[in-house]
This record gives structure tokens, C-alpha cells and sequence, in this order.
């Protein structure tokens, strides 16, 4: 996956980078004078004739005075001779959200900060919402968003699964043995190290302009083993179709979450529509940066409450920037837990006996979440913890590694480690909690 140009973005966008500027339009004027060819700027040529024509150049004027690409290029749901494919978007962060679109202005209201660059570098915010692009970190706020998953890339290029099986996680005394898959529990007494088996697959297109490569997991693509925590407990981790009411991750402020209705659509009543945030039938959305990204890290810090017992927002903050090669990924899945063995009787393991199977009740399956998972560190701590001002936890912080783009390509991933942190109170067994998480590819 070495960085190459693929689809650009707007009409007119001869060099792929999200804009359209005074000199890609002089460009433009000269091809269709003949004085260039038309290889200079294919993004001028958008039917893929072998020329431009001056509809074309009026095109790419008007998407450099608007900042939107009302028409033509990725996500426009016509493929031109410079794309793979182009299924076209689907709206977000505003009053239609969820409806499918062709351009900027089938969307109606708020945008969203596209973290993961889908129509241009990604940036530093989460996806909140926005009005305009300086609410976005370096990122652009969009209305009709490209989703890979499908077999299109959020770029427009053909995606290809990669098949992952993980380094099955080792115990060591209260750690994972490093180079292992696992995750670690730290409460205000006890550390619990869980080791995770099973596969993790991703979706991948191919790199756009600024080297950057958009990554989709399906919800079928995480397959964990059931994780018995001794005769304890018994923990099922699923991927989740996570959605909201607008498909944004946080609101305007970038720190309250957007209203969760994965489970129950009927919260949206009222605001805007329950739409899936990383795109239908998709656990979570990414991006790999053959160049580097502005972020691979991160920490999370959160209120538990105390003795008010009034918990604070989990609030990210996005840490340093990535080199070469660097992931971040925010991914959705629920954390269901039994108390006892992995088998039991109770129905809260279904008709089977068995826990972290098809016939498991909603009510044992857990509450979807986000977590985000990067190559760079992760690190996440509670404040006031189990009711008692004063009590912390953390911050606990792991670390990710990346493999090369050249590497990619020819099919080794072998090495890559992604790592999480994140926050979780009122756990049934173990009250407020801290989690780290590694997943690390064979």
C-alpha cells in the first residue's frame, strides 16, 4: 500500500489535497487550451473524455469559491475514469442524517469533523459535530460522507479484506506477556489481566493523495473467544453497529457524547435520525498513514463522581502526532459479562448453557461502546473512583507498533500492535474501572 494518487476528491483538484486553488485552475484553462496535457490535472477531466472543456473549468471554479464539492468526484455515486468505484455518501450530523446523498448540499443542518479523511487529510478531532472547518482540527466538515465496507472504499478505490488472526494472549502473573493479545482490568484493588484469542479482521482500500489509507471493520469481522476471568466471570467482547442520533460521535463541544440509540431508536424521537457513525453494518472506521497522521495517541480522563455519585464525561484528547505508517482506528463493540463460569444454567446464557454464543439474551450481551485503537499510546484514568472523593485510578497508559506500507502490501502485517484505553463505571464485579488493550497481529 505505497502512497500513490488514486481518486481525487473535487473537480479541478489537480493534486488530491481536499482543495481547489487559483493555480490547479490555470492548470485547468491550459490543457484545454492544449498548451498541457491532460495527465497534469485528470481531476479536471471528470467523464474521462481526454480533455477539458469549459463546463469543467466552470465546475472547478465554482468548488473553489464554495469549499464543497457539489459535483463530481468521490462520493458523487458516478465512478469517472479516475475512480475504482463511487457508490456516493450517506448524510451526516444533520436533520436528514442516514439518507443517501451525491453532494454537500442533498444534506440539510450540522456536519461532521471527518476525523478520517475521507474527503481530504484527516485531523486532530474526534467526529463531532461542526458547521465549518475551523471546528475541525485540521480536518473539513462534511455533510455527505463516503463509507468504505461495501466493497468501495471511503476514497473510492476497491477495498480488500485482510484476513488477521491474533497473537493469542499469554498470562503472566498480573501482566500479558509481551507480544501478546490481551487486555488488563485496573480497579482500586484489584488488576485483572485477561488474554484475548480470535480474529480481528480488517477492510481496506488503497492509498489516496496524501498517502493516507481508509480501514473499515465490520461487525462481523471481530471474532474474540469468550474470556473466563477464573471461576469469577465470564466476558464476551461483540462487534457493534454502533449509531446515535445524527451518526456523530460527540457534539459541537467535542466532549458530550452524542446520544446513543443503538439499541433503541425511539431516544432519536424528536432529534435528529439514528444513524450508524462508521457506516452501515460497520463496527469502525480508520486510516492508515503511509505519510504519518497529526494523531496516534491519545488519553481519556474521567469523573467517576465520589461521594456526589455524579459521574463526568470520558473526555479525549488527542496526543501526538504519527509517523510513517501510523493507525488509529475507533471501533464499536459491547462487553457482556456473567457472573460464575463461561457455562452455566441461568438464562442469562441462553438455551445452550454456553455463554458468548447466538442465543444469548440482549440483557447479558452488554451496552456498545467506542474504543480507539492507535499505533502510537493509549492512556486513560478515573478521578473520584467507587463513590470516595479523592480515590484515582491511572493513568494507565500501552503502547501500539506499526509496519511499514511497503510491508502491507505484499501482505505482512505481522507485528502490527494496536493499543486501547479505556474508562467503564459501575462494572457489575469490579465497580469503576480502567481497561488497556493490545491487539497484536501473527
Amino acid at each position: 500500500m505505497a502512497p500513490s494518487v488514486t481518486a481525487a476528491q473535487c473537480i479541478g483538484d489537480c493534486n488530491g489535497d481536499g482543495q481547489v486553488t487559483v493555480n490547479e485552475l490555470i492548470q485547468m484553462v491550459n490543457v484545454a487550451l492544449g498548451t498541457l496535457a491532460v495527465s497534469v490535472c485528470t481531476a479536471g477531466d471528470p467523464n474521462g473524455d481526454g480533455q477539458i472543456s469549459v463546463n469543467e473549468i466552470v465546475a472547478g471554479v465554482n468548488v473553489a469559491l464554495s469549499g464543497f464539492c457539489e459535483e463530481g468526484g468521490c462520493g458523487d455515486g458516478m465512478k469517472s475514469a479516475a475512480e475504482e468505484c463511487d457508490d456516493g455518501g450517506i448524510c451526516i450530523g444533520g436533520t436528514n442524517a442516514g439518507t443517501a446523498c451525491t453532494r454537500e448540499s442533498d444534506c440539510l443542518g450540522e456536519g461532521v469533523c471527518d476525523s478520517f479523511g475521507s474527503k481530504g487529510p484527516t485531523g486532530t478531532v474526534p467526529r463531532k459535530v461542526c458547521t465549518t472547518d475551523d471546528e475541525c482540527g485540521g480536518a473539513r466538515c462534511i455533510r455527505c460522507k463516503t463509507f468504505g465496507g461495501d466493497g468501495c472504499a471511503a476514497d473510492c478505490t476497491i477495498e480488500e479484506t485482510e484476513f488477521i488472526t491474533l497473537m493469542p494472549g499469554v498470562l503472566n502473573g498480573s501482566d500479558i506477556m509481551p507480544g501478546t493479545s490481551g487486555a488488563i482490568v485496573h480497579g482500586d484493588i484489584l488488576t485483572i489481566p485477561l488474554a484475548i484469542v480470535g480474529t480481528n479482521d480488517l477492510i481496506v482500500g488503497k492509498p489516496d493523495a496524501n498517502g493516507n489509507v481508509p480501514v473499515v471493520q465490520k461487525v462481523t469481522g471481530i471474532n474474540l473467544d469468550r474470556i473466563a476471568v477464573g471461576t469469577v466471570a465470564c466476558a464476551c467482547v461483540r462487534g457493534s453497529e454502533y449509531k446515535t442520533c445524527g451518526g456523530t460521535q460527540f457534539e459541537a463541544d467535542g466532549i458530550t457524547a452524542s446520544i446513543n440509540c443503538t439499541d433503541d431508536a425511539t431516544v432519536c424521537n424528536g432529534k435528529k435520525p439514528c444513524t450508524s457513525v462508521a457506516g452501515p453494518g460497520n463496527a469502525g472506521e480508520g486510516v492508515f498513514g503511509c505519510n504519518g497522521l497529526p494523531s496516534a495517541s491519545y488519553s481519556i480522563t474521567q469523573n467517576a463522581g465520589g461521594a456526589s455519585g455524579i459521574s463526568g464525561p470520558a473526555i479525549f484528547s488527542p496526543g501526538a502526532s504519527g509517523g510513517p505508517s501510523s493507525e488509529i482506528i475507533a471501533t464499536a463493540s459491547a462487553i457482556g459479562t456473567v457472573v460464575g463460569l463461561c457455562d452455566g444454567t441461568t438464562p442469562a446464557y441462553g438455551p445452550d448453557g454456553l455463554f458468548c454464543t447466538a442465543d444469548d439474551p440482549p440483557s447479558s450481551r452488554g451496552v456498545a461502546s467506542i474504543t480507539t485503537l492507535v499505533t502510537g499510546t493509549a492512556s486513560a484514568s478515573l478521578t473520584n473512583a467507587n463513590g470516595v472523593d479523592g480515590n484515582d485510578i491511572g493513568p494507565f497508559s500501552i503502547s501500539g507498533a506499526v509496519v511499514a506500507c511497503d510491508k502491507l502490501a505484499n501482505g505482512e502485517r505481522s507485528g502490527v500492535m494496536q493499543a486501547g484505553a479505556f474508562t467503564s463505571l459501575n462494572q457489575p464485579t469490579t465497580g469503576d474501572i480502567v481497561v488497556t488493550n493490545l491487539f497484536v497481529t501473527q
